[in-house]
């Protein structure tokens, strides 16, 4: 019986051995003739004006493509275009565009959307629809204006009861394409004598003021700072229930609320019918203070920057290269309708034809990339 016994239970062990072993087989068998496909990973970095936008845009299109995988860091423009002049990432955002010369031989400058700047502001007691314009903004952002209260603030706002409080601006800390916007609404008005325009704040602005990293860090400081004003991207502002200024059109008619239908109507208003190539000066292009009795004044284009002959990028695979250029296709195309609820315009037609161009333009090794 003992010994039956010990005979069965081998006879049984065996059988699971086998069945183990046939399924291993199987399994390490199926594994080597049916490879999981890879991960790419692709990196970018830079503008943190189009950070809700583009995050949005690497989700969706991960959604889409599982074995794609978008690392975008918010790092400022400034930050991202000498990432990429370095050759440290795959492409970067800027807000600014960047003069060619100043970028590695053959890079694209791709238009991806169109973004607003907000004046948000951190008034006790003061709800949203503050009336500013481009001479009163400057006067407060360069130390001319320094109590809410002041004469010519009121004046433009019906008698809005205003505190007799210090204001304190806030601005960018690092090398910011937002900055470069705002500076190009301030440089409209006489009271702003600070040229050239740049991603930079001028050291010799006066006026009580604070610094922030980021749309995000400028953002913080407004919201934590009673009686401040900061410039922050419309997405941010409005994210975080932020008051912000509403801002007089180029006719001096009214005051615009940033929204996104009155962001759009400068952007219809702009004149785009003569406008560079990818691998022309995009840094003269200016969304701002258009005409229209509905525009919102302080509007931009971004810009993705990505080099035409991809295979200059160490590490650079024909796997990545055509994961990058699908990727960039999407954001110009299909990824347009996402910014809707971000407040970020939809790119004009015209627009678009010279983004395909461009993109269909970008090679690896020589070599064409399917869009």
């Amino acid at each position: 019986m003992r010994r039956g016994g010990i005979s069965r239970t081998v006879f049984i062990i065996s059988l699971v051995i086998v069945a183990v072993a046939a399924g291993l087989g199987g399994y390490f068998t199926n594994a080597f003739l049916n490879p999981g496909t890879p991960t790419i990973e692709l990196t970018g970095d830079g503008s943190s004006l189009v950070y809700p936008i583009l995050s949005q845009w690497t989700s969706n299109y991960h959604g889409l493509h599982s074995n794609v995988q978008i690392n975008y860091q918010s790092v400022g423009s400034g930050t991202g275009v000498t990432d990429f002049t370095n050759k440290v990432v795959d492409f970067a955002g800027t807000d600014a565009a960047p003069v060619p010369s100043s970028l590695p031989n053959t890079t694209l400058t791709i238009p991806e959307t169109i973004g607003a700047v907000t004046l948000a502001y951190n008034i006790p007691g003061v709800p949203t629809g503050l009336h500013l314009n481009e001479n009163l903004t400057a006067g407060i952002f360069n130390g001319a204006i320094t109590y809410w209260d002041n004469a010519s603030i009121t004046g433009i706002n019906n008698g809005l009861s205003l505190p007799h409080n210090l204001i304190t601006t806030v601005h960018r800390s690092d090398s910011s394409g937002t900055t470069f916007i705002f500076e190009g609404y301030l440089l409209k008005s006489s009271f702003w004598p600070f040229t050239p325009q740049s991603k930079s704040w001028p050291s010799g602005a006066r006026g009580a003021s604070l610094a922030g990293a980021q749309n995000n860090g400028v953002a913080t400081d407004v919201l934590t700072t009673p009686n401040s004003i900061g410039y922050v991207e419309v997405a941010y502002a409005l994210q975080n229930n932020m008051n912000v200024a509403y801002v007089q059109n180029q006719a001096r008619s009214s005051y615009i609320k940033p929204t996104l239908a009155n962001i759009t109507a400068a952007v219809s208003s702009a004149d785009v019918s003569s406008l560079p190539t990818g691998l022309q000066d995009w840094s003269a292009v200016s969304l701002i203070l258009q005409p229209g009795a509905n525009s919102y004044p302080i509007v931009s284009f971004t810009y993705i920057i990505v080099y035409q002959q991809l295979n200059v990028r160490p590490l650079m695979t024909l796997d990545k290269a055509k994961a990058l250029v699908d990727f960039i296709w999407y954001m110009v195309h299909e990824g347009q309708s996402a910014g809707a609820s971000l407040n970020y315009a939809t790119l004009p037609a015209s627009i678009v034809t010279i983004d395909e161009t461009s993109i269909r333009s970008i090679t690896y090794n020589g070599q064409s990339l399917p869009t």
